[in-house]
């Protein structure tokens, strides 16, 4: 399952991480986009804010390790949609930022895991979930700037004081959350495929 050592001694994780084929892939989507569904009406019911939880994101980053980058895509464009239809949250105008802002997170982080290596001071799992976490972090910082331009686009420019006080700073326990708890739950759902 995984490649040899490179004459550097490193080694590309897309050989370390294949991604889900077929029907595993569809059925790893399908969970996805219900766990992304079923969290934030979890946390709307019990009272707390999912602007500071973040809890649609973590399915959509688990994604990101599980499937390519197009089916990961998918996942973050159709889980805040499903989510709507379903639940009524996010509102109509959050989604239409939202579905591209989820969409960059799970792509880029399908991407980024594919393009880091694993580092060969760690050992091969703390290798995997350190490339994990940092493919989660790019990814975060690229959602959170395709969901201010779709803000920009949809709702007229703010200033910068506007987008820290909003979006980034209650959003930090999400994202320490979200490096926390995501890379060795992927990094584990991802062995077991």
């Amino acid at each position: 399952m995984y490649s040899a050592t490179s004459e550097r001694g490193i080694k590309p994780l897309r050989a370390a991480y294949p991604t889900a084929q077929g029907v595993e892939a569809w059925v790893a989507a399908v969970v996805l986009i219900a766990a992304g569904v079923i969290l934030p009406y979890f946390v709307h019911a019990f009272g707390a804010s999912p602007r500071v939880l973040m809890p649609m994101h973590f399915p959509v980053l688990i994604a990101g390790v599980l499937l390519s980058p197009l089916a990961a895509a998918l996942v973050g464009l159709l889980t805040p949609a499903i989510s709507m239809g379903l639940t009524g949250y996010p509102t109509s105008a959050q989604v239409m930022r939202m579905m591209p802002e989820l969409a960059a997170y799970a792509a880029v982080t399908s991407v980024m895991l594919r393009l880091l290596p694993l580092w060969p001071a760690l050992s091969e799992r703390a290798g995997r979930i350190a490339a994990i976490a940092v493919a989660v972090l790019v990814a975060l910082i690229a959602g959170r700037l395709v969901y201010i331009a779709f803000y920009v686009l949809t709702v007229g420019p703010e200033t910068a004081r506007f987008f820290t006080a909003v979006l980034i700073s209650p959003a930090v326990p999400g994202i320490i959350a979200q490096l926390v708890i995501v890379p060795p739950l992927a990094d584990r759902l991802q062995r077991s495929l």
